[in-house]
């Protein structure tokens, strides 16, 4: 059993502390998920330790929301904040149950194991070895956007570099967290001078039991994607004090209620033996911790809809909130119809991040290679001025159709 930190009253700002819990609990879902899919045990204690820390963080916190509160009405609007601790805590919680998962030696069942080896996007978790050529280098000398990666986080000693910029240097025993395409992670981990496992081709007996299990990968898929989908609108609503995609959050909670439930069903419905019995334990552990992720993120969305004034802290952690969110119909005509998200390239054309897409009644976290059809609602944030160039991309003929009604407004 690990040791506990002593938890000492620190002079850190409310915003530091909520700021760093924020980051960690979101990188902890990406390395648990990971831990767990590809039975890594050193990522999983990864989370373990992060976990610890997002507990001492927590602690100060409160500490820190002790201390600020002056009268009823200050307790009253810092509750916002110590709610959207709270979740933060509990989806670091949730991401610690994931790495469980490994560390007890329970693990998923062995072919949902190989059928993520082939997914398309993954996180890897690279060292840099000594003597290895980049060491020296700037993070953005290696242009990792061209080998297909995004690097996430970097773990050197004990400390964690979050989304790190591009003038980070590489050193030696650097521990670095990448997503991407497997052949950008191969590149990259050549590069760092580790050596590259081979994903052996599956075997006729082994493809058919993973054709049995396909539908069972799918549901857990959208169930993962779901809940990563709810945190993102979460803090989002929380960053633009938007109810509408509170409101949205909400919506998706009461989805995925039902979705835990038929996931539940289907993988107790499968046929398994005997020693499978811990792999298919841990796939319902997986399916309780997203539903875990997702009721926290519905938490964070709930400060909104009680429509308790976002405490200033809030707001700076968030970010400033001087952005909207814009929903906006995909029409026939749109230059953006069949492009992926990759080759629309919408934040760097319009300034506006897109945070969900709505298709056929369903809201879809957005991949990289997810191509956009006509009839699609991108829902989007950003500051006011990529508003109409969004619009402009999306819907040509209302954007024009609006702007000529404009014109006649003004000369009437």
């Amino acid at each position: 059993m690990r040791r506990k930190e002593r938890v000492r009253y620190q002079p850190i700002s409310v915003r530091e502390i909520l700021l760093e819990m924020k980051n960690l609990s979101e990188l902890m879902i990406d390395l648990a998920y990971s831990a767990a899919l590809f039975n890594d045990r050193d990522l999983a204690e990864d989370v373990i330790e992060l976990e610890e820390k997002v507990d001492t963080l927590a602690y100060l916190l409160n500490m820190g929301i002790m201390i600020a509160a002056r009268d009823a009405e200050d307790a009253k609007i810092l509750s916002g904040v110590a709610k959207v601790a709270s979740a933060a805590d509990k989806i670091s919680d949730a991401a610690g149950d994931i790495a469980a998962i490994v560390l007890q030696d329970i693990g998923v069942h062995p072919i949902i194991t190989e059928i993520f080896e082939r997914v398309e996007e993954r996180l890897a978790r690279i060292k840099i070895q000594e003597g290895s050529p980049i060491i020296g280098n700037r993070l953005g000398d290696l242009d990792p956007v061209s080998m297909g990666i995004d690097i996430i986080s970097i773990r050197r000693n004990r400390d964690w570099i979050i989304n790190p910029n591009d003038s980070e240097i590489i050193m030696p025993g650097d521990i670095i967290i990448v997503r991407g395409t497997q052949s950008g992670i191969n590149e990259f981990r050549e590069k760092s001078g580790e050596e590259i496992t081979k994903v052996e081709a599956a075997t006729p007996r082994r493809a058919k039991a993973e054709e049995s299990f396909k539908d069972v990968v799918e549901r857990f898929v959208e169930l993962k994607d779901t809940s990563e989908l709810m945190m993102d609108l979460a803090y989002s609503s929380l960053m633009l004090n938007s109810k509408e995609l509170a409101e949205e959050v909400q919506a998706l909670e009461e989805h995925i209620d039902k979705l835990h439930t038929d996931f539940e069903l289907l993988v107790l419905s499968k046929k398994f033996s005997k020693n499978e019995v811990k792999g298919i334990l841990g796939l319902i552990r997986l399916g309780v911790a997203t539903e875990k992720i997702s009721d926290a993120a519905a938490e964070i969305a709930e400060v909104i809809l009680r429509e308790i004034e976002p405490h200033p802290v809030l707001k700076m952690t968030i970010k400033e909130a001087e952005e909207t969110v814009v929903y906006v119909q995909v029409d026939e005509g749109s230059p953006l119809i069949n492009k992926t998200l990759r080759e629309a390239q919408i934040p760097e054309e319009t300034g506006m991040w897109v945070l969900a897409i709505r298709r056929g009644g369903r809201c879809i976290r957005p991949k990289p290679d997810m191509k956009i059809e006509a009839g699609d609602i991108i829902i989007a944030s950003g500051y006011s001025d990529g508003k109409e160039n969004l619009m402009k991309l999306a819907s040509p003929k209302a954007f024009i159709s609006n702007m000529e009604n404009n014109e006649i407004n003004l000369c009437s």
